[in-house]
């Protein structure tokens, strides 16, 4: 049998495809390890799994044996075109070229099985943990998935943390061998496992509102909580913030040392003082427009 790392070769050549390590572009070779994510997913025919970056198709290949639908998406238009001759008469996979942050798919997957391209693994996970999905394996950069999990204070905590805590629980399953990609990151990976919470961790008054404060807050990171304060009130006088921020609490912490349910009392706090403008939207979690697939 032709190893997956001269397959990736031949393919790569075929398709006149150089890999860009700066956009985190490598292939996993691990036949066992593609296996293993599967695995992880507990992927049956009852299941529609996402595949972000499907590459050349080797983990589409294991998910199509096994999941009732694949969605594999692909934004690089020469492998797309690879992946369409490979799986063609594949009736469970659908392709979709194109920018998957761009894209609409929420409410078409219930799973989420990929090798993302590191290169957008942030803005990818905040727009995966914001939609529904009962549970997802990612191989992450392992720097990037330590900030899952970071703890108040840590160097890696951080918006990324504040926010996967309010929707999912954060697995890190097993550390992955440079060797298991073509061609060999220079960067550690581990393979990380998302479960949505049954319920929210803390009550918010708005989730899009608690977000953005964190958003903010964490621009001033290592500043006293009144102090980014009154700094967003200058940089942002249509908040309408102003001091002396009666009720709000820890105001002598610095902002990277507050806990998840201490930004929530923050942000509540603040929007019961309709410092900030409204925000039309949900208070969790909700559904979103969908787009329609490339159907083979």
């Amino acid at each position: 049998m032709e190893s997956l790392t001269w397959k990736v070769r031949r393919l790569l050549a075929e398709a006149g495809v150089k890999p860009r390590r700066k956009l985190g572009q490598s292939f996993m070779v691990d036949r066992e390890l593609l296996a293993r994510m599967v695995d992880y997913g507990e992927v049956s025919r009852a299941d529609r799994v996402l595949e972000v970056g499907a590459g050349l198709g080797f983990l589409t290949e294991v998910l199509a044996g096994r999941a009732g639908l694949v969605l594999a998406v692909e934004a690089d238009p020469r492998l797309f075109r690879l992946l369409k001759e490979r799986f063609s008469r594949r009736e469970n996979v659908k392709l979709y070229l194109g920018d998957f942050l761009k894209l609409r798919l929420e409410g078409l997957y219930d799973k989420v099985v990929s090798n993302p391209p590191y290169s957008i693994a942030s803005p990818m996970l905040f727009k995966l943990i914001e939609a529904p999905f009962k549970l997802a394996v990612l191989t992450l950069q392992r720097e990037f998935a330590e900030r899952l999990n970071a703890q108040p204070g840590m160097r890696s905590y951080g918006r990324l943390t504040v926010s996967a805590y309010y929707w999912v629980e954060v697995e890190i399953l097993e550390h992955v061998k440079p060797e298991a990609f073509y061609p060999r990151p220079e960067v550690s990976s581990v393979v990380v496992r998302l479960k949505p919470r049954g319920s929210p961790p803390f009550k918010l008054e708005n989730y899009e509102f608690f977000s953005e404060v964190v958003k903010l807050l964490f621009s001033q990171r290592r500043r006293k909580l009144s102090r980014a304060l009154q700094t967003l009130a200058k940089l942002k006088p249509e908040l309408g913030l102003k001091k002396p921020f009666m009720g709000v609490p820890y105001l002598e912490r610095r902002v990277f040392t507050l806990a998840p349910e201490e930004f929530a009392e923050v942000a509540n706090k603040l929007w019961e003082l309709g410092g900030f403008p409204r925000l039309e939207g949900k208070k969790g979690g909700g559904e979103k427009p969908t787009s329609q697939p490339f159907s083979l």
